[in-house]
């Protein structure tokens, strides 16, 4: 054999190596979300949704978030009410904060039924934060974690306010009020979540 067909022969070889190589990971990828749906397989199990069926916009406990939002949203689409407040999912979430220029006081919010909702914050934007993140920058504020902001005069919590340094990208929006003035969207309010 010749020094040429030695070589062509390894190469082959080693080509026919990589190709069967490469297989194993082109079937698990194409495994992690074999209906096309852009839900991952792994959560679809989790909560025994079918692996065939297209689950993106099903609803399966009728809280008005689909299928492809709770898994966005990390809610349960078996349980109307995920985290047991009285609130159903489909309620308590709008999405999440996608970017924010504070440049240009731009805010991008992905919904978590799908889109997004672009508008202005301008310096009389209300920003809230819940409770959770009122209570740590209340404890914050005063060093002995007796804060009085976010209190109400019945001493139950209450939404603390924010600033624009609170509007990163991932954070979870409970609720934004979006008005149009004079041409422009403007967010009116703008409630941050946990």
């Amino acid at each position: 054999m010749s020094r040429t067909h030695r070589l062509a022969a390894i190469m082959t070889t080693v080509a026919a190596l990589i190709a069967i190589l490469a297989l194993p990971g082109a079937a698990t990828a194409k495994a992690r979300d074999r209906n096309h749906d852009r839900i991952p397989d792994r959560w679809e199990k989790r909560h025994h949704l079918s692996l065939r069926v297209n689950q993106a916009r099903r609803d399966q406990d009728h809280d008005h978030l689909r299928n492809r939002a709770e898994f966005l949203a990390g809610t349960d689409p078996r349980d109307a009410d995920s985290d047991d407040d009285g609130i159903r999912d489909g309620e308590e979430h709008a999405g999440k904060i996608s970017s924010f220029d504070s440049e240009t006081g731009v805010l991008t919010i992905g919904l978590f039924g799908g889109g997004s909702v672009s508008g202005l914050v301008t310096e009389t934007t209300e920003i809230e934060c819940d409770d959770e993140s009122a209570e740590a920058s209340a404890s914050e504020d005063s060093g002995d974690g007796e804060g009085e902001e976010g209190e109400s005069e019945d001493g139950g919590g209450d939404n603390a306010e924010c600033g624009t340094a609170d509007l990163v990208p991932g954070a979870v929006v409970d609720e934004a009020e979006l008005e149009l003035a004079n041409g422009l969207a403007v967010y009116e309010k703008v409630e941050l979540g946990g």
